[in-house]
């Protein structure tokens, strides 16, 4: 039975989660003799081909953003969007953790304020340009988010702002960002 298990995952089909098991045995186990062998060793052709399928294309990131009349705009944040999936794969398909895992997540939350500023900016452009807390403040005033919302942009922010190492009260190396934080600046 594990042999035909075996048989099956070789030839690219997976339809039952034993199947799916063996497989993610299988490639963690060559993989790790892949970076075993090449190491650090950057001129070796060691690169594994990306999962096709996963990431959304420049057009699909574009289509989730039609009410952003900009389109150079547009374009830039569908390439952010692209880079936020990479992240999200690294952190549901691997057994990424710890800091690295924890970076990972900040990134992604990090993105996500990118977005957001440059959304707000240009959405609130000779309305309120003040900063990006006046600039919630603004759309929580005018009724165009909730107040839950703004206390979730503000934090977003405030995370985004870590991008500046100097400037941070504690230590970034404390496990403090969770997928739970990463999914709380999605929603918002």
């Amino acid at each position: 039975m594990i042999a035909a298990v075996q048989l099956d995952v070789r030839m690219n089909e997976i339809s039952t989660d034993a199947e799916l098991k063996v497989a993610i045995e299988e490639v963690g186990g060559l993989i790790q003799s892949i970076q075993d062998y090449a190491g650090r060793d950057f001129t070796k052709d060691a690169k594994i081909r990306f999962p096709r399928g996963y990431l959304r294309t420049a057009g699909e990131q574009r289509s989730r953003l039609s009410f952003i009349d900009d389109q150079q705009l547009k374009k830039d944040l569908s390439y952010t969007l692209i880079l936020s999936d990479v992240l999200h794969w690294m952190t549901v398909r691997t057994d990424l953790g710890g800091q690295a895992q924890n970076m990972v997540i900040k990134l992604g939350i990090f993105l996500l304020g990118q977005l957001i500023e440059s959304i707000t900016k240009v959405y609130l452009k000779g309305k309120c340009g003040k900063g990006f807390k006046p600039r919630n403040v603004y759309l929580e005033k005018e009724n165009i988010i909730t107040e839950e919302l703004r206390i979730d942009l503000d934090w977003i922010w405030d995370i985004r702002n870590g991008m500046h190492l100097f400037l941070l009260e504690q230590s970034d190396y404390t496990n403090q960002y969770k997928t739970k934080d990463w999914n709380r600046a999605v929603r918002a």
